[in-house]
């Protein structure tokens, strides 16, 4: 383990600029061990409101799937649902992932603006 210098030499090497870390609300990250793993690293850790769906790309896409079924593949059987599924993730590229990830740059300021409430995105 590299001495704490303040900063994380990992983080300083892959993004100069500066960064921040961010993750969802489960207990497991918000913990005070976490949250003093963090400190002790010096991890820019952006602490995300309560609940903070939009602040999260995979729930963008999970309200994709879930208008694809609704809408599209309407299952009757267990069967259905499985291959509605299925169809959906052969959509699911590299390019639909970079569009969801790069919404957070539009969402994260309105949500700093609204101090933690939903963006309305």
């Amino acid at each position: 383990m590299c001495e704490h210098s303040g900063e994380n030499p990992v983080a300083k090497m892959l993004y100069p600029n500066r960064h921040r870390f961010v993750q969802d609300n489960d207990p497991k990250h918000t913990s005070a061990r976490a949250q003093q793993f963090f400190q002790d690293r010096g991890i820019n850790w952006w602490r995300t409101p309560p609940e903070s769906p939009d602040c999260n790309p995979i729930e963008n896409l999970w309200h994709e799937l879930k208008e694809h079924l609704r809408r599209e593949v309407k299952p009757r059987s267990k069967e259905e649902l499985i291959q509605g599924i299925v169809s959906f993730w052969e959509t699911v590229d590299v390019e639909k992932c970079c569009k969801y990830i790069n919404h957070l740059a539009k969402v994260l300021p309105k949500v700093v603006e609204c101090e933690g409430g939903p963006s309305g995105h």
